[in-house]
């Protein structure tokens, strides 16, 4: 009677002790496995002017590739593509604007006034020709943004079908963090234009929204854009049906307004609140645009650690982080070599540290881990969207849940993590037992307006059903620092963030990259050795709009 008394509680005793709010010494061992002098060393070289930014389609970026694809080798991590290669191939088309071939003027009442290029407005490439133009009515859909399920809906009295849609690179500050930031997207947008029979595009930010200046818009916008193409040549998420994309300046863009009787600022005000305010703008458009095309070989790296168990080794758990940057484009202050070092030489640093962490283990994972690290983050996220789309001898439906490392901030010690995609899915009891381990505090989106949520690689994995994280650090800092994170990580995005500032040459811990490691190998581990899989939250707005369920 007492045997059979005491043998359940030491079940459930052995249980308790193997959880994932627990270590083990096999797991312990592997997180000493995480070494804050290699994540040093390998953003050391990957950052270096000898790679020259790293550029999709050039030297620089095949050399990266390369010593990513050798570490998979000296790792002994299983060739992902066909089990024979590192390489997946990303067939890609580089689109360049021509700025003598484009043109925006504006016609009101017969009167014609045309705009300069780079002072007033800049164009997207038009991937289906090397010219487009469109001469249409403008329609002013205020966020461009319909979406029922949250109570708003900028076009519910708009009619835009054959109209040029005028629209604000934002959403409204009602929507929750990580919905607002979907809504933001221009994919998003696009497709709602285009859903509404609109021809053409033209987006604008107000003011207030610090992502990014219009300085650094031109400056991005002279290095070109990319898209992946699919095996008969067509680029993927184009946009064919708008003839024109152009992004205009606040001031300039206030002259679309001319006719309106509407002062765009307290338009903006009503709308940013959650009540939309939509209208024609009583004023045409001439929009013209030139496109010089140039076809680039791009690549992933796809490296496996196969899962030991019979039935979920065919699951797999999969780390992204991209390796491409901007290469050598418009100089600031006398430099043009954009290093990325931070952005993102430390995420295929830090996952090469995760995946030594795995192979660290006495035993491989129930289910398969699969390391991938893609190319043209920068460009639209564009590696990782071909990855989820095209998976080398991979189902889908076995893709339970990614997790994607992108500058996630160390220049202090890690303390707390803001963990991007926590509240749509279970990965969050994953990441409420890594945290416990390592004594790390979870913190909310600190400012929702930089709508960081779809700004890296794991959207294109939520895009397509998977629950998929990204782990940003927080603000606590130790008590000797004297400096205020939450202005000095702000700060970063605003003076280093896509210059060539971002090199060696700042003060990053990495100790704090190496728990940025830790963290991300304990949340993986734990859904590699767990029966159950991940799965959306009941009701959750992605898991609706992108799995069904």
């Amino acid at each position: 009677m007492i045997r059979k008394t005491i043998l359940p509680l030491l079940f459930m005793l052995a249980s308790c002790l193997t959880s994932t709010s627990q270590t083990t010494p096999a797991i312990n061992n592997a997180l000493k496995a995480i070494n804050p002098d290699g994540i040093k060393a390998s953003m050391t070289f990957l950052s270096d002017d000898l790679l020259e930014g790293r550029q999709p389609g050039t030297r620089g970026f095949a050399v990266a590739s390369k010593y990513v694809e050798t570490q998979f080798m000296a790792l002994g991590l299983k060739p992902g593509v066909d089990g024979k290669s590192y390489i997946q191939k990303v067939p890609l088309q580089k689109g360049t604007i021509e700025e003598s071939g484009c043109g925006f003027s504006i016609i009101n009442n017969g009167e014609t006034e045309a705009l300069g290029y780079g002072k007033d407005y800049v164009m997207s490439p038009y991937y289906f020709n090397e010219t487009a133009s469109v001469k249409a009515p403008l329609a002013f859909a205020g966020f461009g943004i319909s979406a029922p399920d949250l109570g708003y809906d900028d076009y519910k009295d708009l009619d835009v079908k054959g109209k040029i849609v005028v629209v604000i690179d934002q959403a409204p500050e009602t929507f929750p963090s990580n919905e607002r930031a979907y809504f933001t997207s221009r994919d998003a947008k696009f497709a709602e234009a285009i859903k509404r029979g609109a021809v053409g595009f033209i987006g604008f930010s107000m003011p207030d929204n610090s992502r990014t200046s219009w300085v650094a818009t031109v400056r991005r916008g002279k290095q070109g854009a990319f898209r992946w193409v699919d095996p008969q040549g067509k680029p993927a998420n184009a946009y064919e049906g708008l003839k024109s994309v152009s992004t205009m300046n606040y001031t300039s863009a206030k002259k679309l307004f001319a006719n309106s009787g509407k002062i765009i600022g307290e338009v903006y005000t009503q709308i940013k609140s959650g009540k939309p305010l939509s209208f024609d703008l009583g004023l045409s458009a001439d929009l013209k645009v030139s496109t010089k095309f140039q076809f680039v070989d791009g690549s992933n790296l796809v490296g496996i650690i196969p899962g030991s168990d019979p039935k979920l080794k065919d699951e797999y758990v999969v780390y992204a982080a991209h390796v491409d940057h901007f290469g050598i484009g418009a100089a600031v202050n006398g430099d043009s070599l954009y290093n990325g070092a931070h952005d993102n030489a430390s995420g295929p640093s830090i996952l090469l540290q995760i995946a030594a962490a795995y192979k660290a283990l006495p035993a491989a994972p129930k289910r398969s881990v699969l390391f991938t690290v893609v190319t043209a983050e920068e460009y639209g996220l564009l590696g990782s969207d071909y990855f989820i789309s095209n998976l080398p001898g991979i189902k889908k439906e076995n893709v339970v849940a990614n997790l994607s490392i992108d500058m996630p901030f160390f220049f202090h010690p890690v303390l707390d993590i803001v963990p991007y995609g926590y509240q749509h899915s279970s990965l969050s009891k994953q990441v409420d037992a890594a945290t416990k381990v390592l004594k790390l505090k979870i913190s909310p989106d600190p400012f929702p307006e930089q709508v960081v949520f779809i700004r890296s690689d794991h959207f294109s994995f939520i895009k397509k059903g998977v629950p998929a994280l990204f782990i940003k650090s927080g603000f606590m800092t130790v008590a000797s620092d004297t400096v205020d994170r939450s202005k000095s990580d702000v700060a970063w995005r605003s003076t280093i963030y896509h210059t060539p500032k971002d090199d060696m040459n700042q003060a990053f811990d990495f100790d704090g990259g190496a728990t940025h490691a830790k963290v991300n190998f304990l949340i993986g581990y734990y859904v590699s050795t767990e029966t159950a899989r991940p799965t959306w939250n009941k009701g959750d707005f992605f898991g609706k709009r992108f799995s069904g369920k």
